[in-house]
Formats: structure tokens, C-alpha cells, sequence
């Protein structure tokens, strides 16, 4: 697929969604979202202050190689999704996955994950790809039953820890519908 030379940015519309009898707005993220999305982070993270204002205020932005997807409940963030287009590669890197944790378990990750799974098969991208940390046993386990399978390790990934991350990558087959079998 021939890329146009001027990037145009990636579009997405807002929808509601029911996800086990709860009512979810999707929408994608913008600046005024930052200091909810920090406050997530920080919940979700507590030990990585990797994200900042500025880090998620530049990813957010940039809306000519980057999709940032939040989902509400009752008008609170609970979950959020970014990803960075690699047109050059045709790899969707998904960047940062939070969902708030009384929402944990509930199917808000795997649905923002087929999200991006969905789009980026609709743009013909080959793949996706992330790093998860080694001890996120639960997160591995759900990429995996979304199709993602391990491509080895990165160590000492998390500046905040120095932990390993999983390197973790979904392939589309192009023979069929596009997705994993």
C-alpha cells in the first residue's frame, strides 16, 4: 500500500459501548485529558513516572502517527489505550494500555485492544507490538489470548525499576480476513 507523502491524521469516531450491562463512551484523548490520564497512570503504575504532562501532551498531538483512545463511565475516566503508527515498518506499537483498577478484569483492556487490532487491519498494517513487564502475568495472558505471542526479552526495559519487558508482537496473516486464526 503506497503511503501518501502528506500524513493525514488518524480519525476516530466517539461511540458507546456496552461491556458487561455498563455503558462506556470511547472517544479519542485529547490535552484536557492529560492531568485524569496521570492520575490513572499513577494508580495503575505507581512506581513508573516515565509519563508526564509533557510526554502525554506530545503523544496526544501528534495525531499524524499516534491514536490515543480513552473510555468513560458515568463521565470518569477508567480506561485508556495509545498506540504509535509506524508507516515505514507497518507496525502499530501499542505505547500505553491503563485500565482504573475497579475496572480491572472486566473486559475494557481486551475491547481497546481489538479496537486498535481492528483498525490497524482495516490500514493494512502488518502487525502490532509492546513490551509488558515480565511479572504482569495478567496482561501477558490476555495478549495472548487476543493472538500477540513472545518475541523474547528486553532487559532492564522500566527506568523505574529496571525490570524486564516481554516483547510481545500480534502478525496479521493476509491470506484470509486478515486477522490471526
Amino acid at each position: 500500500m503506497a503511503e501518501n507523502p502528506k500524513q493525514t491524521e488518524f480519525s476516530f469516531k466517539n461511540r458507546h459501548v456496552l461491556i458487561n450491562k455498563k455503558s462506556f463512551l470511547v472517544s479519542r484523548a485529547i490535552v484536557p485529558d492529560i492531568p485524569e490520564l496521570l492520575k490513572m497512570q499513577e494508580k495503575v503504575y505507581p512506581n513508573d513516572n516515565s509519563w508526564n504532562f509533557g510526554v502525554f501532551e506530545a503523544e496526544i498531538k501528534n495525531k499524524n502517527n499516534n491514536l490515543y483512545l480513552i473510555m468513560r463511565h458515568e463521565d470518569r475516566l477508567v480506561a485508556f489505550i495509545g498506540a504509535f503508527f509506524d508507516r515505514r515498518k507497518r507496525d502499530v506499537h501499542i505505547t500505553n494500555v491503563a485500565v482504573t483498577p475497579i475496572f480491572q478484569r472486566k473486559g475494557l483492556g481486551r475491547y481497546l485492544l481489538e479496537v486498535m487490532i481492528d483498525y490497524a487491519d482495516e490500514l493494512n498494517y502488518r502487525s502490532l507490538s509492546l513490551e509488558v513487564r515480565l511479572s504482569n502475568k495478567t496482561a501477558q495472558a490476555l495478549y495472548k489470548s487476543l493472538g500477540f505471542t513472545s518475541y523474547g526479552l528486553k532487559k532492564e526495559y522500566y527506568v523505574s525499576n529496571r525490570e524486564d519487558a516481554v516483547d510481545m508482537r500480534y502478525e496479521f496473516s493476509r491470506k484470509g480476513n486478515g486477522k490471526n486464526e
